[in-house]
């Protein structure tokens, strides 16, 4: 694929590096264990004791495609948007981890119809119900277990994931597209056109840092940038646009990718190479690890010289930072706290990103109507 066939992004930021004087204002985009993950390495660093930071200082905008477990249970018995990936943004933003926020985290393992349900998912859908509005249901459950920033669905609209495989079959559910095996040539979602949600795009029009990742390309990452509203919201963004690379490949999804191969498929689907920085592992995996790894068809996403070039040649400056940590063992996970470090000095100009001038040229933020 044709880098060149991409538009870069519409601002080049490279030789405007202000340094930030207060916390950046984050919007942190995905699903799955990665975003979570990210949120509890940046909640410290962007609210540490200070009670009087507002809490859309960190915003998740979480994907909503989810149908398998308990999600997924609920999503076909209730009609409920998939609440797992939402719960588990929460939890990672409880301020103490109280005994509301771990209470959310409970998972039934008997009880017939309770079996394998999560307490916070059946919150979640109960709130739902009650309020006949999903996002509020979203912002009643933080405030009840005291989650320092704002998480919010993508859509309130229910949406599946539809994937076209390089032989030429259709599935469709997010569970199918991950147990399929088969390249994914297109992504969509159904339906095609979903609306977002205002406060998502009065968000990112605010962020002095969007951050796409660290998690599963095709069933975390680009379903979220699949409703076009937001795609458009983070293209046409003042923030320094963050893209963290998994670190390992991923078996059906991204076999054999490297770094410039992410880039080009969220360029393929969203018709924009979005971002302007590539944030990478440069930590050392044990050898056991690995293999363990490789056993099951994963490998680590290598980034060469060559493919710093390449990024670069895309529009994208490569970071690389020892942010893989291997805890609990034989497990490879970023580090949350090396994580958030790295976003938030790439949001203060210290590793190398460019920013806007003045935070007076972004758009107004709109009032939130959702």
């Amino acid at each position: 694929m044709n880098i060149s066939s991409f538009p870069q992004p519409i601002v080049d930021r490279r030789d405007v590096m202000p340094a930030l004087t207060s916390a950046p204002r984050v919007v942190a985009i995905g699903g799955g264990t990665g975003l979570p993950n990210l949120l509890r390495g940046l909640r410290p660093l962007l609210y540490g004791d200070r009670a009087s930071t507002p809490r859309d200082q960190l915003v998740a905008v979480v994907t909503t495609t989810d149908d398998g477990g308990s999600s997924g249970r609920l999503r076909k018995e209730l009609g409920v948007i998939p609440p797992g990936d939402i719960r588990n943004c929460l939890a990672a933003l409880a301020e103490h981890r109280g005994l509301l926020a771990d209470l959310f985290q409970y998972r039934f393992d008997s009880g017939g119809g309770l079996n394998g349900h999560a307490l916070g998912n059946l919150v979640l859908a109960a709130l739902a119900d009650v309020t006949n509005d999903f996002a509020r249901a979203v912002e009643l459950a933080a405030r009840a277990v005291g989650a320092r920033g704002t998480v919010l669905p993508v859509t309130a609209e229910a949406v599946s994931l539809v994937a076209a495989l390089e032989d030429g079959s259709l599935v469709r559910g997010e569970t199918a597209i991950r147990n399929a095996g088969t390249k994914i040539v297109r992504l969509s979602l159904s339906p095609e056109d979903p609306k977002c949600l205002s406060a998502v795009i009065d968000a990112v029009a605010g962020a002095d840092v969007i951050v796409l990742g660290p998690g599963s390309l095709y069933t975390s990452l680009l379903p979220p940038l699949l409703v076009p509203e937001l795609a458009e919201a983070v293209s046409a963004a003042r923030a320094t646009r963050v893209f963290v690379m998994n670190l390992m490949t991923e078996p059906g999804e991204t076999d054999g990718f490297g770094a410039p191969e992410h880039l080009r498929a969220i360029a393929a689907h969203v018709g924009r190479q979005l971002f302007d920085v590539a944030l990478y592992s440069t930590a050392t995996l044990s050898p056991q690890t690995v293999a363990a790894y490789a056993s099951r068809g994963a490998g680590p996403v290598i980034v060469s010289p060559g493919d710093l070039e390449t990024l670069s040649a895309m529009g994208a400056r490569a970071i690389g930072l020892p942010l893989a940590s291997e805890m609990p063992p034989g497990t490879i996970r970023h580090h949350p706290g090396r994580l958030g470090a790295a976003i938030t000095a790439v949001a203060r100009g210290k590793l190398g990103a460019w920013r806007p001038p003045t935070r007076s040229a972004r758009p107004e933020r709109r009032r939130s109507r959702a």
